[in-house]
């Protein structure tokens, strides 16, 4: 059973005086295969005393008994069957216990010394904090555009300071945040929403350019470009939840020029980094072909909401 997120931490998750974890990594079982492996393996030498490590998953991601054997001290929360990411994120964040809380994805390899940098983060500022997120190489073209799109504002290197919000593949919050908005990440966790609900408390979000993971992850063209339109009906289904419909058309005409918008800000995100070099021609097709995908999605959202 999972906790909700005011619970009394579970006892397991205790260290031997009976006080919760400082930090609670909460992986997203979301590229599914043996990519959480490889999430694990970064984090394995991480985990001291003082660190939780959660895996979010959907009932037919569930481990191996091996898996489990492997790795005694995980976590398998099980999240529901066919479910979204956000909500195994929601489920996730319920069920740990630590005073702070990190979030990363199963394609995410955290650099080895992320655990202490997000400890060390925290120390220094009362904030949402955020980090960068390099492109593991090498890459095929389609991989990068799944990168650039989804996080090429992370791109190393990352200017340190205030952001709207930080990607919910490597973030961090303190526990106390949390529970003050838990009702805008309660059935699901969403980064926007919840960067927005802490932001309307004073609770800024900053990056810190220090806390870096590695982005790795294989798709299907068709698949990613059906996610992508998903993603962005539930993005701007909530942005618009209790907005009037004056607002909503505007939004929704605003969609359908993104797609030339969204690939001007990652050629220009590219420029900035000095980076271009880097990103084969060949990943602009699918990019642009996903930047359509999302704004096709906006506008379902805009007009239908996130349902």
């Amino acid at each position: 059973m999972i906790a909700p997120p005011d619970a009394t931490p579970p006892a397991a998750a205790r260290d031997s005086h009976g006080a919760p974890p400082a930090l609670s990594v909460v992986i997203v079982r979301f590229a599914g295969g043996p990519a959480v492996e490889r999430t694990l393996d970064a984090l394995e030498s991480q985990r001291g005393d003082g660190v939780e490590v959660v895996v979010a998953h959907r009932r037919e991601d569930g481990p191996t008994e091996a898996q489990r054997a492997r790795r005694p001290w995980v976590r398998w929360v099980d999240g529901g069957a066919a479910v979204s990411p956000a909500r195994l994120r929601a489920a996730g964040v319920r069920a740990c216990a630590g005073t702070l809380v990190a979030c990363t994805e199963d394609h995410c390899l955290p650099a080895a010394d992320w655990c202490a940098r997000i400890l060390a983060s925290h120390g220094r500022a009362s904030a949402v904090i955020g980090g960068a997120i390099d492109k593991a190489e090498p890459a095929s073209p389609l991989s990068w555009a799944v990168y650039l799109l989804d996080y090429g504002r992370y791109m190393p290197p990352l200017a340190a300071g205030g952001a709207a919000y930080a990607s919910d593949c490597n973030v961090s919050y303190r526990r106390h945040d949390l529970e003050r908005v838990a009702e805008s990440w309660r059935d699901e966790f969403h980064e926007t929403t919840v960067h927005w609900a802490l932001a309307a408390i004073g609770v800024p979000t900053v990056l810190d350019p220090e806390i870096v993971v590695r982005q790795d992850r294989t798709v299907q063209l068709a698949e990613w470009l059906a996610e992508r339109r998903d993603h962005g009906r539930i993005f701007a289904g909530t942005r618009v939840a209790r907005m009037p419909w004056t607002g909503r058309a505007r939004l929704a005409v605003q969609a359908l020029l993104l797609p030339p918008v969204i690939a001007w800000r990652v050629r220009a995100g590219l420029r900035a980094r000095r980076a271009a070099g880097r990103v084969p021609r060949a990943a602009w097709r699918p990019l642009l072909m996903a930047a359509i995908a999302w704004s096709r999605g906006e506008l379902d959202g805009y007009l239908g909401g996130a349902r």
